[in-house]
């Protein structure tokens, strides 16, 4: 265990870890948007999101060690068909991807509509994937001890 001083332990945390990837969206046509940071989350967000998934999609995302392996999981379950998605849950991977990605040239009401428009897979896997950065900067303060 590092002792510091309050001060220096505060700027550590709170500082944060950059857990930002830059990914590129592309249409139908080939047509590609690079560039296109993808952001955690906070608790509360990651939260109200794994609330409103149906519970073999949160334990195939909880369980997968990659985005893409959830995404396999979840389509060769035979208990999780399209029937368990709900409008809820594709409304929250929407919220998710909304509150995540950013791109230096378009405004958030533009990327928002960007969001709007990518089809069931390619939202399912970005939001799993935002889900997978999240949880792996849910903060900076990992244990504690109980004084004497």
């Amino acid at each position: 265990m590092q002792e510091e001083s309050a001060i220096e332990f505060y700027k550590r945390v709170t500082q944060g870890t950059d857990h930002t990837k830059t990914i590129t969206l592309e249409d139908a046509s080939g047509a590609a948007l690079p560039n296109v940071q993808m952001s955690p989350v906070d608790k509360r967000q990651l939260a109200s999101v794994i609330q409103r998934l149906p519970d073999e999609m949160f334990d195939a995302v909880e369980e997968a060690e990659s985005a893409e392996e959830a995404e396999d999981t979840i389509e060769d379950s035979e208990n999780l068909s399209m029937n368990a998605v709900t409008e809820e849950t594709v409304e929250a991977f929407e919220d998710l991807c909304k509150d995540s990605l950013r791109h230096p040239e378009l405004a958030p009401p533009q990327m928002n509509d960007i969001v709007n428009n990518l089809n069931f897979e390619v939202l399912f896997s970005i939001g799993t994937e935002i889900i997978d950065i999240s949880a792996e900067s849910d903060g900076a303060v990992q244990d504690f001890h109980v004084q004497g």
